[in-house]
């Protein structure tokens, strides 16, 4: 996870806007990241290429309600800093490959 190669320096609302620059990408076509702030540009292109390995079976359509979903669980999830992102390491885990995970 991009998260932990970058010594979980992410915040919650960087996970977000990440996600928001994704489904600008697939459902707008939005091939420009819009952004000053490097450590999410990287992690675009990071999630981006996940997709990419990932989900090559779907289609724009299904990624993009993947990515709301995300969306949305993620703000329902935060508070101030990483309540999301400790959620995701907890229960999801750390991504070794397409569907194999490695609990904390």
């Amino acid at each position: 996870m991009y998260d932990i190669e970058i010594n979980k320096n992410l915040k919650d609302s960087d996970a977000i806007k990440m996600i928001e620059l994704l489904i600008d990408k697939y459902h707008f076509g939005d091939q420009d990241f819009n952004t000053d702030n490097q450590i999410i540009a990287n992690g675009v292109s990071y999630i981006d290429d996940a997709i990419k390995n990932d989900l090559t079976d779907q289609s724009n359509e299904v990624i993009v309600k993947i990515l709301a979903v995300i969306w949305f669980v993620s703000n329902r999830r935060t508070k101030i800093r990483r309540e999301y992102l400790d959620f995701i390491h907890q229960y999801v885990g750390l991504r070794l490959g397409p569907g194999i995970r490695l609990m904390e």
